[in-house]
């Protein structure tokens, strides 16, 4: 049963090399993404829910026995993330990619969004940091392609900066990881737990530590956001849903391994340099929704704000600050891509990116704005849709923790990202008639269905919580014990520690 865990790496992997040899055959290509990221969504959950009711899955390549081979570890932390990536990929292939759809097919475009997956899968599941960077590498080279498919000017200027920022950040992990293996003399997850406990050099750990949450902030867009407003506007639809939901959270995940697992022994340096980003982050978040115009700029925006929500949750260094920081991405990446999918589909209803151009769209979209309306009170974290449960744990952990200052921001912050989409949503919807020309399109019926299969997903997964809740606090508790995980995932080197 162990080896199940390679599931969700191979078979996106595989997949997409098949696509390869079926570039001109759009229905079929599509038919085997969906089928084969269902069956895969499909038995990922399956897993989790045997993690959260027995033990986590190891596997040892080659029986190579940690600290020593390559270690894929199947918990709740990383089954959980795997479990939701798979399905908003899933959803976002089913969505389609328009017109343009059959010209993007010819530049392996459905490949390369499942070498997407199989690298953000594999980040989830490693149980080693420089795999963790393999991983990433992986994520971040066929985001490179993704990026440039288009091949508009907007997109070769934004994929320059988007570029030149993960390669240095890349570089950086780099050197973070090499200095990590000279201080500890290991890169195993649980290893380098068990030494840093038993290091006597706390300020060259307490050094890589600080290294790391600059290397996985900027991949996070943890102040370091710069890259993201400009390669999201760019993108079309389809991929700034995929790189929305996926991308920045990737780079949460990691803060959130690492910080509670490995480096947890001076939280007064770095979770409380966590908790300045984290209000820096929202802080720029609530200007960058409130200054635009253009709704793709705000939904990047949005991206922004969100990740200062989950990081204030991860440095509150408490049971509930973690588990609702867990359970709070795993929202965030439902409803950011339910959000980017609505948001492009009326930038091509109404052939404009500016909402105050929009205007009457009760008259023909009636459907479009119940499910948009749904998802504003989802972001803002209204009761009893998935935002608030994640906010309400975030905040409670804050507050045991004295984080008043950043619980404020964080009300605040919430309060303005509800009234910037639901000024988009008025004025559109209840607004004049500006340039639109959104009666002369159809919506077709596979974006309608998604965007509702979407939005079923989120208010279900507000109105039954408590299961995803309890996984969460499973995954925090799991990973806060490191006497645990050691107990659990590397049995061998803690008799040798003995």
């Amino acid at each position: 049963m162990n080896n199940l865990i390679l599931i969700p790496l191979l078979v996106p992997l595989v997949t997409g090399l098949i696509l390869f040899f079926f570039k001109e055959r759009l229905t079929l290509t599509r038919r085997i993404a969906i089928t084969s990221l269902t069956i895969t969504t499909i038995i990922t959950a399956w897993l989790l829910v045997e993690v959260s009711l027995n033990k986590a899955l190891v596997i040892n390549f080659g029986d190579w026995q940690p600290p020593f081979g390559i270690q894929f570890v199947g918990d709740e932390l990383g089954l959980l993330f795997t479990t939701v990536s798979c399905f908003v990929v899933t959803v976002i292939i089913y969505f389609g990619f328009g017109k343009r759809e059959r010209d993007a097919n010819r530049y392996f475009l459905p490949s390369f969004i499942l070498f997407l997956l199989t690298g953000v899968n594999g980040s989830f599941l490693t149980a080693d940091i420089f795999n963790l960077y393999v991983m990433f590498e992986i994520m971040l080279l066929s985001s490179f392609v993704l990026l440039t498919l288009g091949q508009s000017i907007e997109q070769l200027r934004a994929s320059i900066i988007y570029v030149v920022i993960n390669v240095v950040s890349s570089w950086f992990f780099l050197m973070g990881v090499a200095y990590l293996y000279g201080t500890l003399g290991t890169l195993n997850f649980g290893h380098i737990a068990m030494r840093v406990s038993d290091s006597n050099q706390p300020t060259t750990v307490t050094l890589v530590a600080i290294i790391m949450i600059f290397v996985f902030g900027g991949k996070a867009a943890l102040v370091l956001f710069m890259w993201l407003p400009k390669a999201y506007a760019a993108l079309n639809t389809e991929l700034a849903a995929l790189f929305a939901s996926l991308m920045t959270k990737v780079g949460v995940y990691a803060l959130i391994r690492v910080m509670v697992l490995m480096f947890d022994e001076k939280p007064e340096v770095t979770h409380f340099l966590l908790y300045i980003m984290a209000i820096i982050t929202m802080l720029i978040g609530c200007i960058g929704v409130l200054g635009f115009k253009d709704i793709k700029k705000i939904a990047a925006y949005q991206v922004i704000l969100s990740i200062g929500f989950a990081v204030l949750g991860l440095s509150a260094n408490n049971s509930d600050g973690i588990s609702g920081a867990i359970f709070y991405v795993s929202h965030d990446m439902i409803i950011k891509t339910l959000l980017f999918l609505i948001i492009g589909t009326f930038v091509l209803l109404a052939g404009s990116r500016y909402y105050d151009q929009f205007g009457g769209l009760i008259k023909y979209y009636p459907s479009l704005g119940v499910i948009f309306f749904i998802t504003i009170l989802s972001i803002g974290g209204v009761p009893p849709f998935s935002g608030f449960p994640g906010k309400l744990l975030i905040i409670k952990g804050a507050l045991e923790n004295g984080y008043t200052i950043g619980v404020i921001v964080m009300i605040l912050s919430s309060i303005i990202a509800m009234y910037s989409l639901l000024r988009v949503f008025l004025v559109m919807y209840f607004g004049r008639e500006g340039t639109l020309q959104a009666k002369k399109v159809v919506l077709s019926k596979n974006k309608l269905y998604a965007m509702i299969i979407l939005t079923i997903a989120t208010v279900v997964l507000g109105v039954a919580s408590q299961y995803v809740l309890n996984i969460s606090e499973l995954a925090a508790h799991f990973n806060m014990n490191e006497q645990s995980y050691i107990k659990e995932i590397i049995p061998n080197v803690e008799v040798e520690a003995k």
